[in-house]
């Protein structure tokens, strides 16, 4: 299959893995680690008011196999490295990179790296059709070398080109092959030179794919000088048998297996329309010694419905073929998925050898056991997450109650259930879990968040309409007595002070005593 869409088949399936928290070990065993690993893993449930689950996933293994390049690598030095989930108008992009400066002491022990200049890979995919470079620069006896590939759903065509300058040491250490042309002109004829290693080299190709690919070229040619030589090959593949593509030389292989094709062949289809585009670059400066990576992916933009379609297309044929079904199994196939906000920190530390990294913005909406619509628990998530964990790995487990703006998740522990490490007024925390079914009569309780006061609100109830009322009436009461007692004493003023004569001509007013208020 073209490398883009095998990267592809790969995300999903992690993505799915991690999104139903059986990224510990496969669904219903217990992973294995390799005996010189140690992992330790912390596991945050933020259990929300909608009954969705928010997962925090934060894993520390370590490796005596990545702690033995402890002398190439200083203390502290760290390979550090993000992805992350974006909602973009072509669709969700998962953007991962990287950048590391090689330490001067894995020089030191390692002086093949000193006469590296460069290294400069990039790759695309659009659609079903990818295509990449691979160059490479060195003070080396291979002196420069390309790799170019192209792939599309029913060839894959790639050739190799590079330059060799014959030298009988290196560093110190001979050099047969590279001595001069004559050795290498020697090898080339056992090899490249030779129809039946090349039939033999073919016939293995095939075999080892299970005759999905059917290799229509594989040849190389040489010139040489007493200096150097200059080799080109050339690979070419095509769907074996009658099928015209490799998904198809592939479903012919495992349909007698599956006996499912109709639901195998519609699985393989979803998974291939999950990814509609990919870029990846990865490059190394050997002046500068910084390695820089960066890939982008572009998924579908429903990517999480699709995720959950190929989910219940997955154990839809699982749970027909399989009895009695696992809890676990019934558990995932009950659980709908949300990866498209997830985000990933990582860091290897090879001095120390130790893998850390840390994964948020998962959110799974599980079947859950109600005694009311406000009382719940999840029973399934913590079986499944015990089947999942193995002898050598440690694991914490907090459950958080999430919030919305109108409620509150509160976290009850009822007695018979390990006591919790520690607590906070919306958490509980337990260290080195060994069985996680344990803890899966925990309780969730959604309550009300106590209301602020608001005017507005208040104004508004039938309260706030009571008292507006009083308020008005004791408002109109007051204004009428006050009008009463005005309009008396202006009349008791106007009696007191007599008649007056207006100045001028003509009549003049009538007198007060004329005059009397309104009762």
């Amino acid at each position: 299959m073209p490398f883009a869409r095998v990267r592809a088949h790969y995300v999903a399936a992690g993505l799915l893995l991690i999104a139903l928290v059986s990224t510990l070990g496969p669904a219903g065993h217990a992973a294995t680690l390799p005996t010189a690993s140690l992992q330790h893993n912390a596991l945050i449930f933020t259990v929300n008011p909608d009954k969705t689950v928010g997962i925090n996933w934060n894993s520390t293994t370590y490796s005596s196999v990545l702690q033995n390049q402890s002398a190439s690598f200083p203390t502290g030095d760290a390979i550090h490295s993000s992805s992350s989930f974006s909602p973009q108008s072509n669709g969700i992009v998962e953007t991962t990179s990287f950048q590391y400066t090689v330490p001067q002491q894995a020089y030191v022990s390692n002086p093949f790296l000193s006469d590296v200049n460069s290294i400069n890979l990039t790759a695309s995919q659009t659609g079903t059709s990818s295509e990449g470079s691979l160059t490479f620069y060195a003070t080396l006896p291979v002196e420069q070398a390309a790799f170019i590939f192209s792939t599309s759903p029913n060839e894959i065509n790639a050739n190799v080109t590079a330059q060799i300058a014959f030298s009988s040491t290196y560093n110190g250490t001979p050099l047969a092959l590279f001595a001069n042309q004559t050795a290498f002109g020697n090898e080339w004829s056992q090899t490249f030179g030779n129809p039946t290693w090349t039939d033999n080299t073919v016939s293995q190709i095939q075999n080892s794919t299970y005759h999905i690919l059917f290799v229509k070229n594989f040849n190389g040619t040489m010139t040489s000088t007493s200096s150097s030589a200059n080799i080109f090959v050339e690979f070419i593949a095509i769907p074996g048998g009658s099928a015209t593509s490799f998904l198809a030389a592939l479903e012919n292989i495992l349909n007698p297996i599956v006996k499912m094709p109709t639901a195998f062949d519609y699985l393989i289809q979803s998974l291939q329309n999950l990814v509609t585009g990919e870029t990846m670059s990865l490059t190394y400066n050997g002046t500068t010694r910084l390695v820089s990576f960066k890939s982008t992916i572009t998924f579908a933009s429903n990517l999480d419905a699709q995720l959950n379609s190929i989910k219940d297309q997955y154990f839809q044929m699982i749970l027909n073929k399989t009895a009695p079904n696992s809890p676990q199994d019934t558990f995932l196939n009950s659980t709908s998925i949300t990866v498209s906000k997830m985000s990933m920190q990582s860091s290897a530390d090879l001095n120390a050898g130790t893998y850390s990294s840390s994964l948020v913005g998962t959110v799974i909406t599980p079947p859950v056991v109600e005694s009311s619509n406000t009382n719940f628990t999840i029973p399934g998530l913590f079986t499944t997450l015990n089947s999942t964990t193995s002898s050598n790995s440690k694991m914490n487990i907090t459950l958080v109650g999430g919030s919305d703006p109108s409620n509150q998740v509160k976290v009850i522990v009822p007695a018979g259930i390990p006591d919790p490490t520690s607590t906070t007024s919306n958490s509980a925390t337990w260290m080195n879990v060994k069985n996680a079914s344990e803890l899966q009569d925990v309780r969730f309780e959604i309550q009300p968040l106590p209301t602020p006061f608001s005017l507005l609100g208040f104004l508004t109830s039938t309260t706030g309409f009571v008292l507006e009322a009083i308020l008005a009436a004791a408002v109109i009461a007051g204004v009428a007595l006050y009008a009463r007692k005005r309009r008396s004493r202006i009349s008791t003023s106007m009696t007191q002070s007599g008649p007056t004569t207006s100045p001028g001509f003509g009549p003049s007013p009538a007198s007060p005593a004329q005059w009397q208020p309104e009762h």
